[in-house]
This record gives C-alpha cells, sequence and structure tokens, in this order.
C-alpha cells in the first residue's frame, strides 16, 4: 500500500511545485482533493492515527506563517498538512528538515551566482519535491 502513498504525494508535490514557481501560490482544492484521498484510504486501512500525527507539522507552519506575517507561506503549511496525512509525523517531520536544508543551499547558490538577493523569496514547494525524491533515492538503495 505504501505505493499508493508514494505516488500520491508525489503528484501532489509535482503539480503543487509548478504552481508555486508560477503563481506563487498553490490551489487549496487540489490539496483538499488529496487530503480527502488519503484521509479515505487511510480510513480504510485503519491507519487514521498515524495520518493525522503528520498533520501538527502543517498546523505548526500555519503558526509561523501567521506570526512571520507570511514569510513562510500558507500554502507551505497546508501542503506539509496533506504530506503528513499521506507520511506520519516522523516521515513529515523528516521532509521538512530535508527541505529546509536544500532550500537553504539553493538560495546560497543563487546568491552566489548572482540570481537573487538577499531578502528575496524563494518558492519552497521545489525544495519539498526535491527532498522527497531524495529520500525515495536513498529508500531505494538502503
Amino acid at each position: 500500500m505504501r505505493i499508493i502513498y508514494v505516488e500520491g504525494l508525489c503528484l501532489l508535490l509535482l503539480i503543487a511545485s509548478i504552481e508555486d514557481i508560477r503563481h506563487q501560490r498553490i490551489n487549496p482544492y487540489w490539496l483538499l482533493l488529496h487530503a480527502c484521498f488519503v484521509v479515505v484510504v487511510r480510513l480504510i486501512l485503519g491507519e487514521f492515527l498515524t495520518g493525522l500525527a503528520g498533520v501538527s507539522i502543517g498546523l505548526l507552519l500555519l503558526g509561523a506563517a501567521f506570526v512571520s506575517r507570511q514569510k513562510v507561506g500558507y500554502g507551505d503549511g497546508l501542503v506539509f498538512m496533506v504530506c503528513g496525512l499521506y507520511l506520519g509525523f516522523w516521515e513529515n517531520f523528516s521532509l521538512l528538515f530535508m527541505s529546509l536544508v536544500l532550500c537553504a543551499l539553493g538560495g546560497l547558490f543563487l546568491m552566489l551566482i548572482g540570481k537573487i538577493k538577499k531578502g528575496q523569496t524563494l518558492p519552497f514547494i521545489p525544495f519539498v519535491m526535491a527532498a522527497f525524491a531524495c529520500a525515495m533515492v536513498f529508500e531505494a538503495v538502503g
């Protein structure tokens, strides 16, 4: 059954990455569709509490978006809420950590080559997609 979660999350992150790059926003209906899908699958499999615990990471990001006046976007928090439904708490936490590391390295690289300046924002979801892809490669290899 893990393949259903991996494929669903990969599709979600791919579409959300494209939207984040092009429009700096993520379609909430797309997120709602995925949330409904994964909730139904988790209910059928009897794994609902695992997914519910993963939502807390997204809730923390929504709080960070509110406190920082959207330096962290609300869409990022919503995406991590749905990722949490797919992954559970610890895998979602690991995804957030890896995403932050990749975003920091990507931002540093872009500043060094002069593509962005200090204080500019970067779309975060593409880094989440990259972190998820790296995790899948590490899982397949290891």
